[in-house]
């Protein structure tokens, strides 16, 4: 049976049921207690776009199969974040052992990945003739940059070949014992990936850290004063600074948000518009970085 017949089944079987709730299997989400979320429900492509992202949710593996536990951390008090520990080899796997590692994760469910792709798409003026490549390519970008993974704080495994630019194919074409293949930790805050100077003595490398050391890692209010570099994309959406000054200049709005301190998107200022934009879709049915995305790539998406 072909992925492409599984993946319509799969979402037929859904619409018929008349989905319209977080799907019956154990997932992640990640409004705050209280939050009421105005999803569209009335839209016609919620459904199976809901479907559509079921099957992303279900796979998400810094989840580590449910080992995972609450967890508090500053700046997002009151949000459902979880501590994971799981192990990947990411595309070494026929070669390579899983590198085990940890991360602290808001996950959206496939109900509001949904609402933000829906959302996205219209608000950039998608009709319903141009929603289903809209949907179709905002999906695609997201899973191939990250399936759809926020993480808080933490090591996030892949494979050197799909986390440097020293491999513009990414893995494509590399034998499986290729040291490009094997499993390396990448380190994130706030969904963005960034390096750690100091007395950490962590590293994008194939370490596979203590206990101890995600300790460190994980009481924030210590380890942010050695935060280096602040890299390029925001997860979820795969957001670059260009989309999002593209997108807030569209909307006549100042690229940092009320609740930065920072004065512009270089350094942690790109890391606080991530985690803010992330919150705050996470209380709603809309993202402003999938908004920014879609817009940054209409004349492609939107047609």
């Amino acid at each position: 049976m072909s992925k492409a017949f599984f993946l319509t089944k799969f979402m037929w079987s859904m619409v018929v049921a008349g989905v319209a709730s977080t799907p019956a299997y154990a997932e992640f989400q990640c409004s705050p207690l209280g939050a009421t979320p105005n999803f569209p429900v009335s839209d016609s492509f919620f459904p199976t776009e809901m479907a559509a992202w079921a099957l992303v949710t279900r796979s998400r593996y810094l989840e580590g199969g449910g080992n995972c536990e609450d967890v508090t951390v500053p700046g997002y008090e009151g949000f459902p974040t979880k501590r994971c520990v799981y192990a990947s080899a990411d595309a070494g796997k026929k070669a390579f052992p899983p590198l085990r590692a940890q991360v602290i994760l808001l996950q959206p469910s496939a109900q509001q990945l949904a609402s933000w792709s829906v959302q996205a798409c219209r608000a950039v003026g998608a009709n319903d003739s141009q929603m289903p490549t809209c949907l179709a390519e905002l999906r695609s970008h997201v899973i191939s940059s990250n399936g759809a993974q926020f993480a808080v704080a933490g090591s996030v495994v892949e494979s050197r070949c799909n986390s440097s630019r020293a491999y513009p194919n990414g893995c494509s074409g590399l034998n499986d014992t290729d040291k490009g293949r094997q499993p390396r930790n990448t380190w994130f805050r706030n969904g963005v990936a960034v390096d750690y100077t100091g007395p950490l003595g962590i590293k994008w490398d194939e370490k596979a850290y203590s206990d101890e050391t995600y300790e460190d890692v994980f009481d924030v209010s210590k380890s942010d004063k050695f935060l280096g570099k602040t890299y390029t994309k925001a997860r979820i959406a795969a957001a670059i600074r260009e989309d999002w000054a593209l997108w807030r200049t569209h909307l006549g709005k100042p690229l940092m948000m009320a609740d930065t301190i920072e004065a512009d998107l270089e350094g942690s200022g790109w890391q606080s518009i991530s985690r803010e934009v992330h919150k705050a879709a996470c209380k709603s049915g809309t993202n402003e970085l999938f908004d920014a995305v879609v817009y940054s790539h209409r004349h492609k998406w939107v047609r």
